[in-house]
């Protein structure tokens, strides 16, 4: 398969606020994952020196298919971008192009991702990068493929630091998008007995079992290849879904289905502007916020699932 990718780089006095704008433009066109440069996070603790807190140019990343609609996509991403300049005198961008396959597109990562830690005790290295571990930190090698998931944005992050809350005594697990299959991996080091993971992306699957394989976990864990949901029939104790909102808004429909009476569920990908969106939608159905985080714009929420 052929791809566009799209990089936009770009500078704002709001820059928080200009990538909520650009991921919204994304969206418009169907790009429904994204790698961002901009900070991973304000925690000493990042290892590698290639992260700063903060750059001063920040970039957002996508890819297009390339077919007879992606010249019409490029078209609405160039002239949404130049209506965010007409409104702000500051802003400034660049937006970059380039056809690869999907060969390509897998090395094109490897530009962005190097070995981090994402919390105080989890250290997230590519197999490119040498690295020494550190007192108790548990490291998860992970290659991200043809699959989305490096365990470098904050969505992910966030994500992390609440399955180390919440995954002790846990015994199956669902990740909904599971994409490289790094929640999953993560949450086997933490404990839990049996992971799932389900993805539109029919690469997905070969991914996440190389990824397991690196990090010596031979049992107790599958991938399902569906919509979302769809294809689910088991229940769970603990689920996790890591995916932009307005996916979110359309998995929560069905999320029941999966839960077992009393389970815990981790939702990220929630731009802060849209909690209070999501927030609302999730009072049409039998969950109870229970926490919450952010991250540089980003929200993530947990729910205990009461059955009633």
């Amino acid at each position: 398969m052929k791809w566009i990718k799209v990089k936009i780089d770009y500078f704002s006095d709001n820059l928080k606020e200009t990538k909520a704008k650009l991921v919204n433009i994304f969206e418009e066109v169907g790009i429904k994952q994204m790698e961002f440069v901009d900070y991973f996070s304000d925690n000493s603790l990042d290892y590698s020196v290639n992260f700063k807190n903060k750059n001063d140019i920040w970039s957002i990343i996508g890819y297009i298919i390339y077919n007879r609609f992606a010249q019409t996509k490029l078209n609405i991403i160039y002239e949404n971008v130049n209506k965010i300049s007409k409104d702000d005198k500051n802003f400034m961008s660049e937006i970059y192009t380039l056809r690869c396959s999907d060969e390509e597109w897998q090395d094109e990562w490897k530009k962005y991702f190097h070995t981090v830690n994402i919390t105080p005790n989890i250290v997230i290295k590519p197999s490119w990068d040498n690295y020494e571990v550190k007192g108790n930190e548990t490291v998860i090698e992970i290659d991200p493929g043809l699959a989305f998931g490096t365990g470098t944005h904050e969505t992910t992050s966030l994500c992390v630091e609440f399955l180390e809350k919440y995954a002790k005594g846990k015994n199956n697990l669902l990740d909904i998008g599971c994409g490289s299959g790094i929640l999953m991996l993560i949450a086997k080091k933490l404990g839990v007995n049996k992971v799932t993971g389900i993805d539109i992306d029919e690469k997905v699957e070969k991914v996440v079992y190389e990824n397991f394989r690196k990090n010596n976990i031979e049992n107790n864990y599958k991938v399902v290849i569906g919509n979302l949901v769809d294809d689910v029939s088991k229940k769970y104790d603990l689920v996790v879904s890591n995916i932009l909102v307005d996916v979110l808004i359309e998995l929560l429909k069905n999320i029941e289905k999966t839960l077992e009476n009393e389970a815990t569920v981790i939702f990220s990908g929630i731009l802060k502007e849209k909690e209070d969106i999501f927030l609302k939608e999730t009072l049409k159905y039998n969950l109870k916020n229970i926490d919450r985080n952010e991250k540089n714009n980003w929200v993530s929420l947990v729910f205990k699932y009461k059955k009633i």
